[in-house]
């Protein structure tokens, strides 16, 4: 049995609406400093890896 287009329609608001988290009521944007963050957080994450992988090669160097 298929239902009509705009049955459907209200089918699928209905659960999106469930599984959406609720909306702000104080109406501004969510900042971005956990974007901002989570950025930094890489950038040092990189920066480790390659000051480990020196340090390795000059050990290695000294063998």
């Amino acid at each position: 049995m298929r239902i009509g287009t705009a049955a459907s329609a209200r089918v699928l608001h209905r659960r999106c609406s469930e599984r959406l988290p609720a909306r702000r009521v104080s109406g501004r944007r969510p900042s971005n400093l956990g974007v901002f963050v989570l950025d930094v957080v890489y950038l040092l994450g990189i920066i480790a890896v390659f000051v480990l992988v020196g340090l390795i090669a000059r050990g290695v160097e000294k063998l």
